[in-house]
């Protein structure tokens, strides 16, 4: 459709609207010059209905369109958004992967005393709330990490799951217990007092709950002052034996929630690992005698 507004009046008075101005005489019985302004009223009349209509449908054509721009517009700011926090994800995703070193006190010197380091191994175990052996964490056993850690095994690395979400590369040291390893109760007595030390620092470090390295400690210290090490030949074997099979249970039950209160010593489980330990000697000897007699 035309623009009417470009529309001009027809001459009604020209040759071209004889007849139609002779018709209209004819029937209405009225002037030429009558006929002629009624002709141009009803153009008129007709040509502002037509403008009207015209800037209506162009009105609306412009809303229409302008209600799809902002839509569009709408759309593509939430698809910018999306987008955005899609990055922003990825981004977060991809910094979190990445290895983080922290920080310095400029003001802080190095300390009188390093702490020994034990075998990554044990460093995983502790960093899990695992039970491990204390020989790892004693001099023996940190000296066979430094030797470990020189060796090619540690080229070797394995897939573990950190944050129980992402999955990192360690060396296999760190799934891997030393051949070396002793149980807790085979330490000599100032082998154990020395391992106990190192493990209690390192599971500080290791940000395991206040509460239990402090029942732990107290758990150290009453083996370490109990009389029977002072009132029995082998006192020092039934606390390494009491130390190893407690500590070993009391990690067990901690994976059940059922852990007890190990910093308590249990009197009569001391007792009866005593009593078992010198039936082991009474019969150790029984049998050299018998042994004895019989090369006699």
């Amino acid at each position: 459709m035309a623009d009417p507004n470009n529309e001009v009046c027809p001459d009604f008075a020209s040759a071209a609207y004889a007849e139609i101005r002779e018709d209209l005489i004819r029937a209405s019985a009225q002037t030429e010059a009558q006929v002629i302004n009624r002709m141009v009223v009803s153009w008129t009349q007709s040509h502002r209905q037509r403008v009207d209509d015209w800037n209506q449908e162009q009105e609306q054509e412009e809303h229409d369109a302008a209600e799809v721009a902002q839509a569009r517009a709408l759309q593509e700011e939430e698809i910018r958004k999306r987008q955005e926090a899609d990055a922003e994800k990825e981004r977060l995703e991809t910094e979190k992967k990445k290895p983080k070193m922290n920080g310095f006190n400029a003001t802080l010197t190095v300390g009188d005393f390093i702490t020994p380091h034990p075998a990554q191994y044990a460093i995983s175990k502790i960093n899990n709330f695992e039970y491990t052996e204390l020989w790892y964490f004693s001099p023996d056993g940190c000296k066979d990490a430094q030797r470990s850690s020189q060796s090619t095994a540690e080229d070797g690395y394995g897939l573990t799951q950190v944050d129980n979400a992402v999955l990192a590369l360690r060396p296999l040291s760190a799934f891997k217990a030393s051949k070396h390893a002793i149980p807790d109760h085979e330490l000599s007595f100032l082998t154990f007092l020395r391992a106990k030390n190192t493990f209690l620092t390192h599971i500080s470090k290791a940000k395991w709950p206040q509460s239990n390295i402090d029942t732990l400690s107290l758990f150290f210290w009453h083996l370490e002052n109990h009389p029977i090490r002072n009132n029995s030949d082998i006192g020092d074997l039934v606390v390494l034996h009491y130390a190893s099979r407690v500590r070993q249970d009391w990690h067990d039950r901690l994976k059940r929630d059922d852990a007890f209160n190990i910093g308590v010593l249990n009197e009569n489980l001391i007792r009866s690992i005593n009593d078992e330990l010198w039936d082991k000697v009474r019969s150790a000897k029984m049998s050299q005698v018998g042994s004895s007699k019989f090369e006699s």
